[in-house]
């Protein structure tokens, strides 16, 4: 994509440039084409520096479409993905962000450069419904032109551990294709299930907050994008599967059995974050005797970076809440 229109001169990118070059990436100060010459070399060095391997598992072939992807990171989900796909020869594929992350007009311009297409989650009524509309012929408008969208299965990040496919987001994305009147059937062939998995959450400390205040702080969301491109994350798993299949006759009420069967095929990608499976048994059981030592620190440092902002906590609630940001589930599977 070029990026002509970009202002690279700006005080906002020297700025950017530099905070970069002292992390020892050096990036040209006028690219022609901005994922090449910036965001790739930028990923590979989040790869090198904030990760102990990425592991790929992706499908041999690459139809146009729609990837329905889990949500753990604000800005990693997709920009991972994007990467793994171009390590594999693949293109980019376009993302949809919330509008939220487009406040500051530099970054909404360098966002914009990366392909992303965003949306206002504040809107409500007509508004809201129109703006489903033009999303929805935009999404459509790219895949029919060869091309693909990434979009998360549900609004916002998971921040209670369940990958659940919000069946709001199918009926949107269906509207283009005709789903008002053939109902979730419209989507056939278009929706390929992305899972991401990191072994350890560099968000999990404002996300604890979050679920334990019951509100975001001022700034939250620039912190998260900072703190998940710069943070440890061990391991990170990435998988995409083959397209959802949908029955020809499904019925207009058919859209959460296709929300449950992209939550399915979600699971059965088979990859899994190290902490999961410890995480899950502990709420089950009510008992975090059985957590490794190595959760353990974790859930102890997050508590240490909360009580430094609100005062002693409640110890339960504190491992209690990381496990929810942990665990990998979804109910209607």
């Amino acid at each position: 994509m070029r990026t002509a229109t970009m202002s690279f001169k700006s005080p906002e990118m020297e700025r950017l440039r530099g905070y970069l070059a002292e992390k020892g990436l050096e990036l040209p100060d006028a690219p022609a084409h901005i994922q090449n010459e910036w965001s790739l070399p930028f990923m590979r060095w989040v790869v090198e520096q904030t990760t102990s391997k990425v592991e790929c598992s992706m499908q041999p072939h690459d139809p146009p479409g729609i990837f329905i992807g889990t949500h753990r990171d604000i800005v990693c989900d997709p920009a991972l993905f994007n990467l793994a796909r171009v390590e594999a020869g693949l293109e980019t594929t376009h993302i949809v962000l919330g509008s939220n992350l487009a406040k500051v007009p530099w970054v909404k311009d360098l966002l914009v450069a990366n392909k992303a297409i965003f949306i206002d989650r504040e809107l409500t009524g007509r508004a809201a419904m129109e703006q489903h509309k033009g999303l929805s012929r935009r999404i459509a408008s790219i895949v029919q032109d060869g091309g693909h969208v990434w979009i998360a299965q549900a609004p916002g990040r998971s921040k209670d551990g369940k990958d659940e496919t919000h069946v709001g987001l199918l009926r949107m994305l269906g509207m283009a294709w005709g789903g008002e009147e053939q109902g979730a059937a419209a989507l056939k062939g278009l929706l390929r299930p992305v899972s991401m998995r990191y072994d350890v959450n560099p968000c999990d400390a404002l996300l604890l907050r979050e679920k334990l205040t019951g509100h975001k702080a001022q700034g939250d969301d620039e912190r998260s994008m900072r703190a998940g491109l710069e943070g440890w994350k061990g391991v990170v798993r990435i998988a995409e599967g083959e397209a959802v299949q949908v029955p020809e006759d499904l019925s207009r009420e058919g859209w959460q059995i296709l929300a449950s069967d992209v939550d399915r095929a979600i699971v059965d990608l088979g990859i899994s974050g190290q902490w999961a499976a410890e995480a899950q048994e502990a709420l089950t059981t009510g008992d975090p005797g059985a957590l490794s030592p190595e959760f353990l620190t974790r859930i102890e440092w997050a508590g240490q970076q909360l009580s430094n902002l609100t005062g002693p906590l409640d110890s339960e609630q504190v491992w209690t809440g990381m496990c929810e940001i942990y665990r990998e589930e979804s109910d209607r599977v």
